[in-house]
């Protein structure tokens, strides 16, 4: 496995390697770690990284940017995100698609979490997690900020973008969330995951679809939503495609 770690500050990228090395090393997996203290350094180096630790507050572009560069040159690079200022973590995971956030000073079994997530992350991409924001609405309307939620891929069901609020729900199996983005930059970040739009405002699961019939997509859950008709024919390719790749 190759990782890279970008922070300006030597003595806590050595004390980061130090813990990936030792998390690594029980799991028996070899790997290389290259260091970088500046965010143009490490642009210029190849990204043919599996895993980029990568530190928010750098000098020169700080590290939401670099994120946002990674993930626009190579999708399949798992970003985690590192710092001490919570702020920043919004516009981190969002802008760049990040695996993780991680508070500073970093608890190895917070990391020896994130590091299992992303080894069993190397095989079907639904047993992978997203991590998002999960929003409420008060009884005044009001958009209450809620701690952050990591979701098993397979587990979810559909998003439905709710256009009055401005939000996309979540629906599992077990429960519903609320995701302050747009349609679009959803569909961009899920796609890789097997999810596909088959109607106005719904992009769903396609490892979840137990069945079609007419333009009514029946669930695994038994759940029932509509596929549009000018959609259906591209959507029936993609669902074949799914499938024959699983």
């Amino acid at each position: 496995m190759k990782i890279a770690i970008c922070d300006n500050d030597r003595e806590e990228a050595g004390f980061l390697k130090a813990l990936v090395l030792d998390i690594l090393g029980e799991q028996d997996v070899s790997c290389e770690i290259f260091s970088f203290e500046q965010g143009e350094e490490l642009l210029e180096s190849e990204l043919d990284y599996q895993i980029v630790f990568l530190d928010i507050m750098l000098d020169g572009k700080n590290g939401v940017d670099v994120g946002n560069e990674i993930y626009r040159r190579n999708r399949r690079i798992k970003i985690i995100f590192q710092t001490n200022f919570d702020e920043y973590y919004r516009e981190a995971l969002n802008r760049s698609h990040a695996f993780a956030y991680l508070e500073k000073p970093i608890e190895k079994e917070e990391l020896r979490e994130q590091l299992e997530e992303l080894l069993k992350d190397g095989g079907d991409k639904q047993d992978s997690r997203i991590v998002f924001e999960h929003v409420t609405v008060n009884g005044n309307g009001v958009c209450e900020e809620k701690p952050m939620v990591s979701v098993t891929v397979r587990n979810i069901l559909y998003f439905e973008y709710i256009k009055r609020q401005k939000q996309v729900r979540i629906r599992t199996d077990k429960a519903e969330y609320c995701y302050k983005t747009s349609m679009h930059a959803l569909e961009e970040r899920m796609s890789p995951f097997g999810f596909e739009i088959c109607s106005r405002g719904i992009l769903v699961n396609l490892g979840r679809i137990a069945g079609i019939q007419g333009y009514m997509i029946r669930l695994s859950t038994g759940d029932i939503i509509p596929l549009s008709q000018r959609r259906a024919v591209r959507f029936k390719e993609r669902l074949s495609e799914f499938i024959h790749k699983v």
